[in-house]
């Protein structure tokens, strides 16, 4: 019999993968979204709102296992993601695997790690995935830039970050909600360390033409995202997130994805000469 999977976020970067993986492994795909037309096809369209919990149950009645992304850049993020938790359990879901980040476990206050420590507590089957910085980020956040300025503008400074493509996530994810295990967390990062510098010539390559990273300070950044209308919170997060990047703490990559998957992790050239259209639209 399929495994019936709840898959929040499901329009987003990872849940779009991660419907997509467990679609092709055969699985019954619940795709949660405020709006039910624009699921993911293939999936069944379930309406679920964070700030309306009386979608909540109609959409947990009878999964199997839950992909659990946090209501991100909320002051109430905990609160939603562990009261979901409670309601998984409630409604006999089996598994959450859990969308975290890379090094949390270093991070005792962080939302990411208070939320794996409710789910670790439930009594439910559990993994959690800790992946390192996406790909997409270059096209779903940093894309502008690119196609208009032929620039990357980021407070990376010269540190190196293992990227991973989110389609590499998804496969994880659905790995995870499908198979036994149980009690892990999984660090997930490509196999190269790349700077800002190596990024950039490689989306020049795909395109044909220069890209530069600039190395901006963190204050013009905070600056400049705020004025594009990025919340505050998502700002503090992000510097934070830079500074470790520019520190080079970042700098180290992990076998766990191979190991998953049974193949490489996809390389940053690969990727971005798969998505290159991205940025000439």
């Amino acid at each position: 019999m399929s495994t019936t999977a709840l898959v929040l976020a499901s329009t987003g970067t990872t849940g779009s993968a991660t419907v997509q993986a467990l679609l092709d492994a055969g699985a019954i795909v619940r795709a949660a979204t405020r709006d039910p037309a624009r699921a993911p096809a293939g999936a069944v369209p379930t309406l679920f709102d964070w700030d309306d919990r009386s979608t909540w149950g109609p959409a947990l009645a009878g999964a199997d296992v839950l992909y659990l992304v946090n209501p991100a850049y909320r002051t109430d993020e905990v609160e939603l993601s562990n009261a979901l938790v409670d309601a998984a359990k409630a409604a006999s879901v089996r598994k959450i695997v859990k969308l975290s980040a890379m090094g949390v476990e270093h991070a005792p206050e962080s939302t990411h790690r208070l939320v794996e420590l409710h789910i670790e507590q439930s009594g439910l089957q559990w993994v959690h995935l800790r992946p390192s910085f996406f790909m997409d980020n270059f096209v779903n956040f940093y894309g502008g830039p690119i196609q208009t300025d032929g620039a990357i503008y980021l407070p990376a400074g010269k540190g190196r970050t293992p990227f991973i493509a989110a389609g590499d996530i998804g496969a994880a994810a659905a790995k995870a909600l499908l198979g036994n295990t149980t009690g892990e967390a999984w660090t997930l990062t490509g196999s190269e360390l790349l700077d800002h510098d190596q990024v950039a010539a490689a989306v020049g390559d795909a395109l044909g033409k220069p890209v530069n990273f600039v190395d901006v300070s963190s204050e013009d950044f905070a600056s400049g995202a705020l004025g594009a209308g990025m919340p505050a919170l998502a700002v503090d997060v992000l510097v934070h997130l830079y500074g470790a990047v520019k520190a080079d703490a970042m700098a180290h990559t992990d076998p766990t994805l191979h190991e998953v998957l049974g193949r490489p992790p996809v390389r940053f050239a690969e990727w971005t000469e798969a998505h290159a259209d991205a940025w000439r639209a």
